[in-house]
């Protein structure tokens, strides 16, 4: 028998009442989330991605309990986020990062100690538990010295031991490497990654294509305020149109030159970009039986065609299920 889900929402959607007009009486009612219904395996590490604005952060903290959603149901390890969330909050931990959150002007060790008094930490494994957490996550040489001092990738790092600190069975982790420098970035992957051989399931949401595409399982898109598509990367390129993407640029296309692009073998769709005079168009194909001399051959009239294949990246797949969703 599988495990129950690690994370379970139901119709969920989040609405948020503002007032507007001279004496502001007039309502006006945003719908952040519009019924997301999402599963997360235990033990795996879970993308969100999505344009700003899409409700990513809401969703994040209705799952983490800081927020009740306007309908529908969420639970997290069997527990209901809204009627169980005193028994839930003990078991996850929460990485909003930035510079909020920390106390600057004492140290990282005293930071932690107030911390782990919030989150209950027994007084007898207190000191041992911060010391765990700072060497963990490479801190333990600059625990003395006050968070003021420190760059945005070792506040970043205070905030993961923070959120471990109490030893949680799921962590949310909402933009864990914004702004960081690619050394410190690479240090926070690798962390992440060692959490989830100690057993912790992560919630992620990050801008950064790549980023999911090394860490994530599975990937879920969410768009303005539904989630789009949920599948692992390889089948997230099965959905818009396969693993290869040949780009054609070149200049003064005519529509039949462009109908026959679409008519090739293999192509599942056909997008395009214009450079001033010079146009590109992108072909998403399914197959290996299309290749660079077969189009060529088919625009015998563009001998300056500059054609390049590559592997279809997750970007691709992100911008091709944002852009469909809002057109």
């Amino acid at each position: 028998m599988s495990p129950s889900p690690a994370i379970r929402t139901r119709n969920i959607r989040r609405a948020f009442e503002s007032r507007k007009g001279f004496l502001f009486n007039e309502v006006v009612r945003t719908e952040a989330l519009k019924g997301v219904d999402l599963e997360v395996d235990p033990g795996e590490i879970f993308g969100l991605l999505g344009p700003n604005g899409a409700g990513k952060t809401t969703l994040t903290k209705i799952l983490s309990t800081l927020l009740i959603p306007t309908e529908g149901t969420a639970e997290v390890l069997g527990l209901d986020v809204v009627r169980d969330a005193a028994r839930l909050r003990p078991q996850i931990g929460l990485v909003l990062g930035g510079e909020r959150g920390l106390y600057n002007r004492v140290n990282a060790r005293e930071n932690l100690r107030y911390f782990a008094d919030l989150y209950g930490v027994p007084t007898a494994e207190r000191s041992r538990r911060i010391e765990e957490v700072l060497e963990r996550v490479g801190l333990a040489d600059a625990a003395d010295r006050r968070v003021e001092e420190y760059s945005r990738g070792m506040k970043q790092k205070l905030h993961i031991a923070r959120g471990i600190l109490h030893r949680p069975v799921m962590l949310f982790l909402d933009e864990p490497t914004i702004g960081l420098d690619p050394k410190s970035a690479r240090e926070t992957r690798k962390l992440v990654r060692s959490l989830v051989a100690d057993g912790v399931t992560i919630f992620l949401t990050t801008h950064y294509m790549f980023e999911a595409e090394e860490l994530c399982q599975r990937i879920a898109v969410l768009s303005r305020g539904r989630i789009v598509a949920k599948d692992t990367v390889q089948g997230l390129r099965r959905l818009v149109g396969g693993d290869r993407t040949l780009e054609v640029e070149g200049y003064g296309f005519e529509d039949a030159e462009v109908n026959a692009l679409r008519q090739l073998p293999g192509v599942s769709r056909l997008k395009y970009e214009e450079f001033g005079p010079r146009t590109r168009y992108t072909l998403r194909v399914r197959t290996t039986e299309l290749t660079p001399p077969a189009i060529q051959a088919s625009l015998s009239g563009h001998p300056e065609l500059a054609i390049r294949e590559r592997r279809t990246s997750l970007e691709d797949i992100y911008l091709d299920l944002v852009e469909e969703e809002a057109a």
